[in-house]
């Protein structure tokens, strides 16, 4: 059987103890945090993002680091949260946090693993996610990956006295072509 949890460049891993000082030090980066999120950008001790992982609804979100299969070193990480099981949908977020990582194919892989889990393992009918319109590198990625524009929250976000428009994307199990050979 294969691992549903490895690529040929990273893997879906438990978070560690040790992984939160690490992914505070992302927080710090304003850039980071603003693409990310729709909140208000502020830095999280270790601390805090444990304690956010501790709480987390383990019947409705799915949680994972992603990490370099050459080295294990931390590269970001991929949740599904929100998981409707009525409707068999979720919502979809990721990040790399080093910028030196990103642009490497890594995210990419990341979420080809998170998408294979979601509709093979789970059995989901759809994943959604939110993306700022400003996030282009993002965007291409999921675009890449076989998700569909499905609506914009017009000028939903304020950056800098600007205001800059949320997509809603959408993939459904159907549509999902993987573009990763499991291990």
């Amino acid at each position: 059987m294969k691992n549903i949890f490895v690529g040929p460049n990273v893997n879906l891993a438990v978070p560690q103890p040790e992984d939160f000082d690490e992914i505070s030090d992302w927080y710090v980066d304003a850039d980071f945090v603003r693409k990310l999120d729709t909140a208000p950008a502020r830095p999280l001790s270790g601390e805090d993002l444990e304690r956010t992982y501790r709480n987390l609804d383990r019947s409705t979100e799915y949680y994972f680091h992603v990490h370099a299969n050459e080295d294990d070193r931390l590269l970001g990480f991929v949740t599904l949260y929100n998981v409707e099981w009525t409707n068999q949908v979720a919502q979809l977020a990721l990040a790399i946090g080093d910028p030196e990582e990103r642009g490497r194919g890594f995210g990419t892989e990341a979420l080809a693993l998170i998408l294979n889990y979601a509709f093979n393992e789970l059995n989901l009918f759809k994943v959604c996610l939110d993306v700022i319109a400003t996030n282009q590198s993002a965007i291409a990625v999921y675009q890449n990956s076989g998700f569909e524009f499905e609506g914009t929250n017009k000028l939903a976000v304020k950056r800098d006295g600007q205001r800059y428009d949320l997509y809603h994307m959408g993939l459904f199990a159907a549509d999902f072509q993987p573009r990763v050979t499991l291990r």
